[in-house]
């Protein structure tokens, strides 16, 4: 009976294969930095994200430390929030763990298939994502996000 009660309380925790990280934590890594540091926003496009930014929550960036795609988007993406400076908006970073073999989720519950993915909600509900690499680029794809959406 132990057993089972022990497992009740572990398996939470082996089934969140995403760990809470911030944007602090992630800037601390040289390369990192640089990305962040030489990425240029584009200021039109910000001004526009300032005022349709206030209708969303929150947004979750699942990322890792050893992927390509996240060392290229990730910072820009902070630099971006950064600029915007809408103090209500919840960034939530999670770094996750590579996949194991046979495994098709990073983080099973939001479908996570690929990293970097940058989930937008609004009243608790997807409104749309960013997976990898943006189709334009990251302020451009946010920006779209924001219309297509909020807009309806």
């Amino acid at each position: 009976m132990k057993k089972y009660i022990l497992l009740l309380f572990l398996l939470p925790v082996i089934l969140l294969s995403a760990e809470r990280s911030g944007d602090r934590e992630i800037l601390n890594h040289p390369l990192w930095k640089q990305g962040f540091d030489e990425y240029t926003v584009n200021r039109e496009i910000v001004e526009i994200l300032q005022s349709k930014i206030r209708e969303i929550d929150s947004i979750d960036v699942y990322f890792a430390f050893w992927c390509g795609d996240s060392v290229n988007n990730v910072p820009p993406f902070i630099k971006i929030v950064n600029a915007i400076e809408e103090k209500h908006l919840k960034i939530n970073y999670f770094k996750v763990k590579r996949k194991q073999s046979g495994e098709k989720y990073y983080y099973k519950k939001l479908r996570v298939e690929r990293v970097p993915t940058f989930i937008f909600f609004k009243d608790e509900k997807e409104i749309g994502r960013i997976i990898e690499n943006p189709k334009k680029n990251i302020e451009e794809d946010i920006l779209e996000i924001l219309l297509s959406t909020l807009d309806k």
